[in-house]
């Protein structure tokens, strides 16, 4: 078969939909597939590019068309809208010159719905018929106008109306979460909609025995003690995450020599952050770590976190959740009982409601105190 994977962003990105839709192609590949892929440079969550231009990759197995986008550099609503929409014109051309070689089917994934109307203008213009499916790994309008990145109550309306009838037009569509699934049909598609859940591999990432802690890269390199309490964040840090709320319960942990803060990763808020917490004396921030550190990456915390705005519940959903599932360690999490993520927080962590930092801090000591109880009887 031949498919198009049509989507923003692509490995050697290591987070977010850029690690699986690179996953999602290789598998395609591999399974016999004949893959085209039209994508952007690298530049995220760094929000910068090395080679912002067209150019095909040299070094894969198929071909991986690369378009010059406009990247802000502090992105905020009219810059990211901008960001988004620089992609639809720029990688209009190069599906429009995939005609000729007569696709049996095209996935486009969100990030980014701007370039939906492109595929109704190739369907139009194909003499062939194309199947075309629209995978949503975030709403990302919704969770625009939910966190205020874009305003107003006629913009709002006009996006949704527009939305929804791009939806109609695929011939399916798919989503990663139960959760997300039914904000689809909350918008009235019930029809060739489906779950297409994000993935882990088990046999990169598993869990580690607490004696490993003596030996684990981080805690050596970072020279961490194996009796200091390693509470991790891991992944993109922007306005989703809501860090606001975390941060103050950051600040009340400053000064105590058992715990210590470990932040790896990149993103828009990420300097933010570290202004904030600049005088505090146990927390320290890494860039993300390469996919062939991740299983001690994940080892070394004794906590994870997963911080989450209330106004992206069901809007997105985590895919670091996964990858620390299957580390095996702890997750604490601010959500709400009825959201996807919380009903699996309540199965493998601890879940506390979205605004409730004292709950956050009693669930962190209940957790160190377990620790604690099983490192001594070690």
């Amino acid at each position: 078969m031949k498919v198009i994977l049509y989507c923003l962003n692509f490995k050697p990105e290591i987070v977010a939909t850029g690690k699986y839709n690179g996953e999602l192609a290789d598998y395609l590949f591999k399974k016999g597939n004949n893959i085209r892929v039209i994508t952007a440079p690298k530049y995220y969550p760094e929000w910068k590019s090395d080679k912002n231009k067209y150019f095909k990759d040299r070094d894969s197995p198929y071909k991986i068309y690369r378009c010059p986008l406009y990247i802000p550099k502090l992105p905020n609503g009219i810059k990211r809208i901008w960001h988004l929409i620089s992609f639809s014109i720029t990688s209009l051309p190069i599906l429009l010159l995939q005609l000729t070689w007569e696709p049996n089917l095209i996935i486009l994934v969100v990030p980014t719905l701007f370039c939906a109307p492109n595929i109704l203008l190739f369907k139009l213009l194909s003499s062939k018929k194309v199947t075309t499916i629209l995978h949503i790994q975030d709403f990302e309008l919704d969770a625009a106008f939910n966190l205020g990145i874009l305003k107003g109550k006629q913009i709002k309306y006009f996006f949704s109306k527009v939305e929804n009838w791009i939806y109609r037009k695929f011939d399916y569509i798919s989503t990663i979460s139960n959760g997300m699934l039914k904000r689809l049909t909350s918008k009235g598609l019930i029809k060739n909609t489906m779950l297409f859940t994000n993935w882990v591999d088990i046999n990169l990432i598993k869990p580690k025995d607490l004696e490993d802690k003596k030996t684990n890269k981080y805690r050596n390199k970072l020279q961490i003690s194996s009796e200091t309490v390693i509470i991790q964040y891991s992944g993109t840090m922007n306005k989703k995450q809501g860090f606001s709320f975390l941060l103050p319960i950051i600040k009340s942990y400053n000064n105590r020599e058992d715990i210590l803060w470990l932040f790896g990763g990149e993103g828009p808020t990420k300097n933010e952050i570290i202004k904030s917490t600049k005088n505090l004396s146990n927390i320290i921030f890494l860039p993300l770590q390469r996919n062939e550190d991740m299983n001690d990456w994940l080892n070394a915390g004794d906590i994870h976190i997963i911080p989450q705005d209330e106004e992206v519940e069901d809007l997105v959903f985590p895919s670091k959740l996964l990858a620390i599932l299957a580390s095996g360690r702890p997750i604490v999490s601010n959500t709400s009982s009825e959201s996807e993520l919380g009903r699996f927080i309540e199965d493998a962590g601890i879940r506390v409601d979205p605004r409730d930092k004292d709950g956050f801090i009693n669930a962190f000591e209940v957790t160190m105190n377990n620790h604690k109880e099983i490192v001594d009887g070690v």
